[in-house]
Order: structure tokens, then C-alpha cells, then sequence
């Protein structure tokens, strides 16, 4: 399929071009790197069946990447220093921490994200609310500290302290419950006692349950068993 591609495409391999577009080609992997590729700065893979992108390595002067409407679950980038757009809308993106891990090490000048209809993306359609939305804003707009834009709206300054104040807050909070309702490990350690197996099988010998029990008795040590002759055994 990248075959047939890189035949129709005249951009691709063009050393007076900056762009490369390969757009609606059911691409399913992209292992390529033409030998302009270290000039390469658009790059567009949109409308695909990618599910992992590779092979970026090579592009080290991407500044824009755009990988729309495929079927991306986990983003792998390699260090791409000058990069600031990054589109995914339309993606099958569900675990944003990760994902902003990855773009933390791998796009340090991203100043522009889209990750419209994306699991992590909350809207209407997801069940989610705009409080849902803004605090997800808050939490990208905290790790990215270059982003200028996201998904469909500008990042303002009054935004970004608001995303900086709501961290120190759930930060304050979360040191507050850990002070008043510390671990059964972190008790231990408080008070210089050491576990031991017993404690941590206590859950399961504390369980209970419901229902007739499987065994039977045949014992004849009991109680009753004094009134019963040997000839009734």
C-alpha cells in the first residue's frame, strides 16, 4: 500500500519540498523515510488505519504532524525538538497520563493539541459535562507548559493559573487525607511494628460467607455419638 503510494504522491521523495502527505491511503503501518526526510516539516497521515506510528525518527525537523482519524491507541514519538502541532483527533486514545508523558519527553515546544474524539477528550457524547472538559484542559494545560492551543480553543493565561492553582489544591487535599487516614502500612511504620505474614493474610481469615458448606462430618468422637450403639454405626 505505501507502494502505490509513494507512486501517486509526487511530494513524497521530492527534495524541493518541505510536506508530505500521504491522506486516505488505508495505510496500516508507516515505516518509511524518503531521503529528504531530515527536511520534512508537515507531515500528514490523516484518514488511515494506523495503529502505531514508527519510523519518525528520521524526521528530526517535524514541525507539524498530523495523524487524524485513525485508529491510534498508544503514541511512541521519538525526540522531535522543533514539533509545536500535533493533531489526533478522532483517535482510540484512552490513557492521557501516558500520553502526556510521552509529549513531555518527546515535544518539548508543542504549543498546539487536538485530541477531539479521543476517550480522553470528555463531551456531551462521552457522558461527559463541561466541569469534565475543563478539568481535563487543566490537566493537559499543567504538563504542557508551551501549549498555546487546545483542541478547539486558545489556552489564556487566566486558564493556565487557574490549571496551576486547581494542582496545588488537589496536591494540599491529598496530603490532608493521607494525614488523617494514613495506610495500615504507613501505621506500622509509625508506631515501629513490623508486619508479619499473619497480618497480611488477616483479610482473608476475617472473610466470612454465605451459603451451605460442601463438607460433612463424620467424626465419631462428638458429643451424640455416646448414645448411639455400635450396632447402630
Amino acid at each position: 500500500m505505501l507502494a502505490a503510494a509513494e507512486q501517486e504522491n509526487p511530494t513524497l521523495g521530492n527534495k524541493d519540498t518541505d510536506s508530505l502527505f500521504l491522506v486516505g491511503q488505508d495505510i496500516t503501518e508507516f515505516n518509511i523515510a524518503p531521503n529528504n526526510a531530515q527536511y520534512i516539516r508537515h507531515l500528514d497521515l490523516s484518514y488511515n488505519l494506523l495503529e502505531k506510528v514508527e519510523g519518525l525518527q528520521r524526521f528530526v525537523g517535524l514541525r507539524e504532524l498530523i495523524l487524524d482519524n485513525n485508529m491510534l491507541s498508544n503514541i511512541q514519538l521519538p525526540l522531535l525538538p522543533f514539533l509545536h502541532t500535533l493533531s489526533l483527533n478522532k483517535n482510540r486514545i484512552y490513557d492521557l497520563d501516558k500520553l502526556l508523558d510521552t509529549l513531555c519527553k518527546c515535544t518539548p515546544q508543542l504549543d498546539y493539541l487536538s485530541l477531539l474524539g479521543n476517550p480522553v477528550c470528555p463531551n456531551e457524547l462521552m457522558q461527559g459535562d463541561e466541569e469534565d472538559y475543563q478539568n481535563y484542559r487543566y490537566t493537559v494545560i499543567n504538563r504542557l507548559n508551551c501549549l498555546k492551543f487546545l483542541d478547539s480553543r486558545p489556552v489564556l493565561p487566566a486558564e493556565r493559573n487557574d490549571a496551576q492553582n486547581k494542582v496545588k489544591i488537589v496536591q494540599v487535599v491529598k496530603a490532608i487525607q493521607e494525614d488523617l487516614f494514613p495506610s495500615d502500612d504507613s501505621l506500622d511504620l509509625m508506631m515501629g511494628r513490623e508486619t508479619t505474614p499473619l497480618d497480611q493474610n488477616q483479610d482473608m481469615v476475617q472473610r466470612a460467607g454465605f451459603g451451605k458448606r460442601s463438607y460433612k462430618y463424620k467424626g465419631k468422637n462428638s458429643e451424640g455419638n455416646k448414645f448411639i450403639s455400635n450396632d447402630d454405626l
